[in-house]
């Protein structure tokens, strides 16, 4: 009797001991997965992918695209901006230099926001044919370094005569009380030290159908102190 006693008072001490044993944390699983939005940022862990650089310049014919009459000088007279064939613009918002909505869209998307700030990427002031690719990996590097989502890269391009860099990226739109990802191709030109954005917002996998309009505009830029 005695035996079994000190025997079981053992086992006892032994689960005592194992239950006060301090067990090692559970590893949390990483939620799959990072909601994209304007400017996202890379984990502070890791390094963004460095964006590739283009040499070459992409020229695109603008003979075939077709634009309506210009709107007023806008910027304080800085930059003259014509309607594009089957778009209309939509009401005056200070944050835009325009905007304009397809005909067919009913106000949704596509839409086209031209959008303005001052600028000393890559130290240009003015885009040229002779700059247009350094400042599309000035584009790149600034890109890299805030975490954009990224579609595809900057790319140097020449659209009808007027230089620009082109990339496309993810953003994320609120819809009431919930998001919409859209796929945004910019075109980034320089002109007296102002970077002129001319953002084209669409439907993802929807790009190509509007593609052409967003080219028209800036085709069809005109700056009245070059005149």
């Amino acid at each position: 009797m005695t035996r079994c006693f000190a025997i079981t008072a053992a086992l006892v001490v032994l689960s005592l001991s194992a239950c006060g044993k301090p067990q090692p944390a559970p590893v949390s699983t990483p939620a799959p997965g990072v909601p994209l939005s304007d400017d996202v940022a890379s984990p502070p862990e890791s390094k963004p992918a460095e964006l590739p650089v283009a040499t070459e310049i992409k020229r695109v014919d603008a003979s075939g695209f077709t634009l309506g009459e210009y709107l007023p000088p806008l910027d304080a007279g800085k930059i003259e901006i014509a309607v594009p064939d089957g778009w209309k613009p939509l009401p005056r918002d200070s944050k835009y230099v325009v905007r304009f909505a397809n005909v067919n869209s009913g106000g949704g998307l596509p839409r086209i926001e031209v959008i303005v700030e001052e600028s000393s990427l890559g130290g240009i002031a003015d885009l040229t044919e002779d700059n247009v690719i350094d400042f599309a990996s000035a584009v790149g590097k600034h890109l890299q370094e805030s975490g954009t989502a990224v579609i595809e890269p900057p790319l140097p391009m020449v659209i009808g005569s007027v230089p620009c860099a082109r990339y496309v990226s993810h953003l994320k739109l609120k819809i009431g009380e919930g998001t919409l990802l859209v796929e945004r191709q910019t075109l980034a030109l320089l002109h007296g030290g102002r970077l002129y954005q001319i953002n084209l917002l669409v439907e993802v996998d929807q790009l190509v159908e509007s593609r052409d309009a967003a080219y028209a505009i800036c085709a069809g830029i005109r700056f009245p102190d070059e005149q």
